[in-house]
């Protein structure tokens, strides 16, 4: 039993004595809601065709993290991940009988974070966890939902509206190259734990933003994350 007791702190002191921070993969579950919308194509007055897509609510997905608490009093974390979501959308025209299919919403972010520790829980040697709360700033980058100018600029011009062919394709990839991008504030609290040389937390974000989420002006997450410690 000695033995045992020995070898196990042989291994954890290190990591208490020399760690400075830890990354590792995060997952997250956002909760937001966009409401669905339809236009007709309109030109110089007159209805050429008409689109529009279902609305959707929540989305998943993964990111990555570095946490540093090499300063005194709070930590630095960096983290990066992405949301996605997927909702049918819907064109026609004079040449296009109502032709739906599924498009994809992504939404990649960056959050730099300042966190304080509130609260200390441990088991010495072995493991320890902290409550913490956090505050900071986030950059964005999302899909738009479609619009009828943007609809214009893939069939070349709103003359091109009512005749020209519908191309899944270039909408998609139209979307994809004209991504909205935003500047943040969020915050965000949790328990932050360390067990030997793995580092993990589970944690709630909320982020106030207009628009990385359609029609929205922030969305809220609960994370879990798991790493290394460095």
């Amino acid at each position: 039993m000695k033995k045992i007791l020995t070898y196990i702190m042989i291994i954890a002191l290190p990591t208490s004595i020399f760690a400075i921070g830890g990354l590792g993969l995060s997952v997250n579950s956002s909760t937001f809601s966009v409401d669905a919308g339809s236009s007709d194509l309109m030109v110089e007055g007159l209805k050429v065709g008409s689109f529009s897509y279902e609305g959707f609510e929540n989305g998943g997905g993964l990111g990555g993290y570095l946490y540093l608490d090499i300063i005194p009093i709070v930590d630095l974390d960096i983290e990066y991940n992405f949301v996605g979501q997927v909702y049918n959308f819907t064109f026609e025209n004079a040449v296009t009988s109502s032709q739906t299919q599924e498009f994809a919403f992504l939404a990649g972010s960056m959050f730099i974070t300042i966190q304080k520790p509130v609260f200390d829980l441990g088991i010495p040697f072995l493991a320890k966890a902290k409550l913490y709360g956090g505050l900071g700033m986030n950059k964005n980058a999302s899909t738009p939902m479609v619009n009828q100018e943007m609809l214009e600029a893939v069939f070349g011009g709103a003359t091109n509206l009512e005749n020209g062919e519908y191309d899944y394709d270039a909408v998609t990839e139209y979307l994809s190259d004209n991504l909205v991008e935003t500047t943040g504030f969020h915050f965000d609290a949790g328990v932050f734990f360390k067990v030997l040389t793995f580092s993990g937390a589970v944690y709630y974000r909320q982020v106030i933003v207009e628009d990385v989420i359609p029609g929205n002006s922030g969305f809220g997450s609960m994370n879990f994350r798991l790493g290394l410690g460095i």
